[in-house]
Formats: structure tokens, C-alpha cells, sequence
């Protein structure tokens, strides 16, 4: 008996032996390293001196062409057939808690933007998803490789409404599963397919244009959601319009409130107050209107009403406001335009808040999200606009000083989200111990991550106003 005691007693505390020394590897203290003193850093630094050495200015005539597509999956009461987008269990993507799309509220849509300039061209390519997800870009560059289209990844601007009522089950990984089901390779499939026609319909629609932007101040539509009416607030409706030749008008709209008035609740597919933001404006004769979530990382909607009724009043109201803006600009032909691609490296991952000193060791967290491949922060310059095109969501606050910068330097600048990849949410630093969900859950890569991509921020815009910001 004595020694099936002392064989248990060694079995026992060799287990707590293992689980001591797994716990051990499998937790980490923050990383507090000044980022300007790492390796990926000066890697990133020095590829992007790269870039913005080989940057040309094209002058010319504007031409632009835009398209719209109808991605709102039939729902199949049998056999899927996804060669026609039927499938019958997409989770709609954003909660946890999420449904399965059983009917629709309002259609989605998937729409683009091309822009060219003495042949130097730009295409926006946003939908009504949740976000732009890594796999359905690399689909898109495969299939118009695959079409013998000469369109570079560098030339796609990539962002989402963040609709959390729309498709999901396309990002791999726990992560992904856990905010938008289990990955389906063949709905990547679909969507890379219906957005590579939107993209080639974009580009033959092309025609000589003139364009021009503006922005309004709209507080009564969003809040900060981090820290309440005492946080610094981007309440800045964005809005820009294209005019062919021929008459025919597009129109972008880029606003940093969440898309989450429809919650957990629902089972329909919806654009939330983008989708309405959007119909309404057709409605008013502009022919496509898009709409882009800006610097959502700590800021939400605000309006009046109940679900749907909520949904209304802020598409609605944030509309009437474009449109009045787009009556009163002054639009111009002769367009001068640059822009700039650059990889970006990422510290390593610090994922899972443990307590105010530890989270999951790195690679832990590279089991739970997937390790990314290219990483890219885009941007270009149109005439008086600014546009970024950023993998992550940043927090409004952040973009509230390089926003003013470049308004007295007479430019209109528009910042951007879910550019075909996800770093979390990039929240300033002083929340970073703060027990909110944008920082503790949202935040992966460290208290310095903002400072580091706010400091990457400032360096395009710098670069292609060509100033010092």
C-alpha cells in the first residue's frame, strides 16, 4: 500500500511540476521596450524610406469609374451551392454571441472606386462587412492576376462599413472563429469572386471626371466609448464626391462610429446605419454612395430610438449632412495625385490580459491568431485629400492631432480601417492598463503599439504632402 502511496505522490507532483513549468512558458510581463529601440522598428523604418524614395506625382486629368455588387448570400433551405453564394449557416460576423443568418433586414453590398490619374491608379474596394479579412484580399490579387488584369495589391485600398451583421466565417484561427464561426474556405471563394467584378466593372466604367471633398462636424451622432463626454472625440463626417463627364456621381462618406446600433440580437443580414447612410444618399440622385468606417477604436454611435428605429435616424441624419455638404462644393478636373505602399512589422504578440504586469506569452497567442503575412499601411493623395488605409482600428483620439495638422495645411484627411488585415484596436496609451475591452481583449501588441503607428502616421502624411507636419 505504502508503495502505490509513494508512486502516486510522484505522479502527482510531477503533474504540478508540468503544469508549473507550462505556466511558466505560457506567461509573460509586458514588453515596456521604447518601440524606436527595436528591431522591427528600424526594419519597418527603413523599407518605408524605401517607398517613399520611389514615389512619383502623377498631373493630369482626373478619370474615374464606379461599381456596385449585390454580396447578400440567398439562404439555402437544402443543398448549398456556393458557386451561387447559397450557403446555410453563415454566422453573422462581430459578436461573440452571434447568430446564424436565417433571413435579411437589408441587402449588402460590395462596391468600388477606380481613380486615375495620367495612368497612376488608386481603387477603393469597401463592403458591408465587419472587416476586410486577409484571406479575401489575397483571393481578390489571385483572381485578377488570374483575369491578366495589370492591378497591383499596392493599388487597393481595402476597408469594410464593420457591419456586425453580415457575412462572417472567413478569417481562420480561434480569434476568428470566436467572432465570426468556423473558417469557410468557400465563401472566400464567393466573395473574392463577386469582388474581383466589382473591381473590373470599377475599372472599364472609367471615364473623365472631376472631383472634390469636404467634412462636417456631427457630435450628436457619436460618442467616446472608452472614457465617456470627458475623451477627445473625432466627430468628423468626411465626404467625397465624384462626378464623371457624363453626369453620373459617386459619393464616399467615412465617419469613426461604430456600426454596432444593431446588436446580438438580430439574425438578418443589415448594413446597420452604413447601409441606410448609403440608400438614403442614392436616394437623393447621387447613382453609388459608399461608405467607409473610419478611426472606430474607441468611438460609437449615438442617436434616437430603439434597433431598427436607431439604425434609421443615424444613416439617415449622417446623409442629410453629406448631402449638404456635396451641394455646396466647388469640383475640380485637373487632379494631381501620389501615393504610397509600405510593410509594416509588428511587435510580438501580448495577448490576453493576465493581470496589470503579465498576458499570454507570444507564443501562446500566435496559437490563437494566426501569424500575418504582409502587413501593409497605404496611402495616397488626391488633390486636397489625405487618405489612409490602415490594417487595425485606431482609436479617434489618436487621429484627432494629425487630422488638425493637416487641416492647416489645407488638406481634407480621411483615415480608414480593416485594410485587408487586423491588428486589434490601437488605443492610446494611457488606457493601455485600463480595464476597458479595447485595451484589455482588443489590444495585442503593447502599450507602445499606438505611439509606434501613430509615429508611421505622421511619417506618410509627411511624405505625401511632402512637409513636416
Amino acid at each position: 500500500m505504502k508503495k502505490w502511496l509513494k508512486i502516486l505522490i510522484k505522479v502527482l507532483a510531477s503533474i504540478v511540476m508540468l503544469l508549473i513549468i507550462i505556466l511558466f512558458f505560457s506567461v509573460s510581463s509586458i514588453d515596456t521596450t521604447p518601440y524606436f529601440e527595436t528591431d522591427y522598428y528600424k526594419n519597418t523604418i527603413e523599407k518605408f524610406d524605401q517607398q517613399i524614395s520611389n514615389k512619383k506625382i502623377a498631373q493630369g486629368q482626373l478619370k474615374a469609374g464606379f461599381a456596385s455588387i449585390n454580396i447578400t448570400p440567398p439562404i439555402a433551405r437544402g443543398n448549398e451551392d456556393p458557386k451561387k453564394g447559397n450557403f446555410n449557416n453563415i454566422k453573422l460576423a462581430g459578436f461573440g454571441d452571434g447568430k446564424i443568418a436565417i433571413g435579411v433586414h437589408d441587402s449588402i453590398f460590395a462596391k468600388a472606386i477606380a481613380l486615375e490619374v495620367e495612368n497612376k491608379m488608386v481603387i477603393l474596394v469597401g463592403a458591408d462587412l465587419l472587416m476586410m479579412p486577409e484571406t479575401i484580399v489575397d483571393k481578390i490579387v489571385e483572381k485578377l492576376k488570374n483575369n491578366k488584369v495589370n492591378i497591383s495589391r499596392q493599388q487597393l485600398f481595402f476597408g469594410a462599413t464593420h457591419t456586425h451583421s453580415s457575412i462572417g466565417n472567413c478569417v481562420p484561427g480561434y480569434i476568428g472563429k470566436a467572432f465570426a464561426g468556423e473558417f469557410q474556405p468557400e465563401i472566400v471563394e464567393w466573395l473574392g469572386e463577386k469582388f474581383t467584378q466589382v473591381i473590373l466593372h470599377a475599372i472599364s466604367d472609367k471615364k473623365p471626371a472631376k472631383m472634390a471633398s469636404a467634412y462636417k462636424h456631427v457630435p450628436n451622432l457619436i460618442r467616446n466609448r472608452i472614457i465617456g463626454e470627458t475623451g477627445r472625440l473625432n466627430n468628423k463626417l468626411s465626404v467625397i464626391s465624384v462626378k464623371q463627364d457624363n453626369g453620373k456621381q459617386a459619393a464616399v462618406g467615412i465617419f469613426a462610429a461604430h456600426a454596432t446600433v444593431i446588436g446580438s440580437w438580430n439574425d438578418q443580414y443589415s448594413g446597420d446605419y452604413p447601409g441606410y447612410f448609403q440608400r438614403s444618399l442614392e436616394s437623393k440622385g447621387i447613382d453609388m454612395a459608399m461608405f467607409f468606417a473610419g478611426t472606430v477604436g474607441s468611438h460609437t454611435n449615438k442617436g434616437e430610438g430603439d434597433r431598427f428605429d436607431k439604425v434609421a435616424f443615424i444613416g439617415n441624419a449622417l446623409a442629410d449632412s453629406a448631402k449638404v455638404l456635396i451641394d455646396s462644393l466647388e469640383y475640380s478636373q485637373v487632379a494631381s495625385m501620389s501615393s504610397i505602399t509600405t510593410e509594416i512589422e509588428v511587435p510580438k504578440l501580448q495577448i490576453i490580459y493576465l493581470g496589470n504586469r503579465f498576458r499570454l506569452s507570444s507564443w501562446v497567442g500566435e496559437k490563437l491568431i494566426p501569424k500575418k503575412n504582409a502587413v501593409l499601411l497605404q496611402g495616397f493623395q488626391l488633390n486636397d485629400v489625405i487618405w489612409t488605409a490602415m490594417p487595425y482600428e485606431l482609436s479617434g483620439e489618436y487621429a484627432i492631432d494629425l487630422k488638425n495638422a493637416l487641416e492647416l495645411q489645407g488638406y481634407n484627411s480621411i483615415f480608414t480601417s480593416f485594410n485587408g488585415e487586423y491588428l486589434g484596436y490601437i488605443v492610446p496609451a494611457k488606457y493601455y492598463y485600463y480595464d476597458t475591452y479595447e485595451a484589455r481583449l482588443m489590444g495585442w501588441y503593447g502599450p507602445s503599439m499606438g505611439d509606434y503607428l501613430m509615429e508611421l502616421n505622421f511619417k506618410l502624411a509627411n511624405s505625401l504632402t511632402e512637409s513636416r507636419l
